[in-house]
C-alpha cells in the first residue's frame, strides 16, 4: 500500500486511521473511473468534508444526496427510498453510511437499482470503531455479511478489503482515548497536543506498515482485526 498519510494528518490527533483507510480506498478506486462518469455520492458531504479525499477534484459529474440539509446536498433523500429512476449512475459511492441505517439491505438494493448495468458501487463501512450517533448507529457487520448482502441484491465481482488490521485498531483506540481526555485540558492543551501529535504520527505510520506486512504474510491471527471494510461491486 502506498500511504497517503501526510505529516499533517499523521500528527492530527483528531484524524483517525479509520478515516485514513476510507480516504485511501476512495482515492484509489475513484481514480479508475472514466472522466465524465455520472456519480451519486450517497450520504456524502458536499462542503466541509471530513477527510482528505475530495470527490470534486476528479473530472466527474457528481450528485450529492443526503437526508441532512446541513451537509448541503444537491438532493435531500432517505437512502432507502432514492428519488432517482433506474439505471442512472455509473458509480454510487456510499461511505460510512450503512451503519447508520436500520435496514442496510434495502439501501444496497436501492444502490443497485439506480446504477447502470455494469456500474460500480464503492462502499466503506466501519467494524472496530466507536459507536457514533449520526443521528443513530445501528450495527457492525463482518466482510462475510457484506459479501452475502451485495450478492443477494444483484451485485457481482465483489471485492472486499480489510482496512487495516490489529495495529491500526490498537492505535485508533489509543488516539480516541487520548483525544477524548485532552478535550478537558486547560491552556497547556495546544502545546501538549503538538508533542502528542508527533508521537501519535509515528504510531499511525508504524501501524499502517505493520498491518500491510501482516496482510502480505497472511497472519490471520492479526488481520482478523480491522477498522472496517472497503467494498467494490459491479451491477450484473
Amino acid at each position: 500500500m502506498n500511504s497517503l498519510l501526510g505529516k499533517d494528518q499523521a500528527r492530527d490527533i483528531s484524524y483517525s486511521l479509520r478515516r485514513y483507510y476510507v480516504d485511501e480506498f476512495h482515492a484509489r478506486q475513484v481514480a479508475k473511473l472514466e472522466p465524465g462518469s455520472i456519480i451519486l455520492d450517497l450520504g456524502g458531504n458536499r462542503t466541509e468534508k471530513r477527510g482528505i479525499f475530495d470527490l470534486d477534484r476528479f473530472e466527474l459529474v457528481v450528485t450529492y444526496a443526503n437526508l441532512s440539509l446541513s451537509k448541503k446536498p444537491d438532493v435531500q433523500s432517505d437512502a432507502s427510498v432514492l428519488p432517482f429512476r433506474e439505471n442512472v449512475f455509473d458509480c454510487v459511492i456510499c461511505s460510512e453510511l450503512l451503519e447508520h441505517v436500520p435496514d442496510p439491505v434495502r439501501v444496497v438494493g436501492e444502490i443497485h437499482r439506480v446504477l447502470k448495468r455494469s456500474g460500480e458501487a464503492l462502499v466503506c463501512v466501519p467494524f472496530s470503531f466507536p459507536i457514533h450517533a449520526d443521528p443513530s448507529d445501528y450495527g457492525r457487520y463482518t466482510g462475510f455479511y457484506w459479501r452475502e448482502v451485495m450478492g443477494s441484491q444483484g451485485f457481482g465481482e465483489i471485492l472486499i478489503e480489510n482496512q487495516g488490521g490489529f495495529w491500526s485498531v490498537l492505535v485508533d483506540m489509543i488516539r480516541y482515548y487520548t483525544y477524548s481526555r485532552t478535550k478537558t485540558w486547560g491552556p497547556e492543551r495546544a502545546r501538549t497536543l503538538q508533542v502528542i501529535g508527533i508521537l501519535l504520527g509515528m504510531l499511525k505510520q508504524g501501524a499502517i506498515r505493520s498491518d500491510d506486512r501482516n496482510k502480505k504474510a497472511s497472519q490471520e491471527n492479526l488481520i482478523g482485526y480491522t477498522t472496517g471494510f472497503g467494498v467494490r461491486a459491479c451491477k450484473l
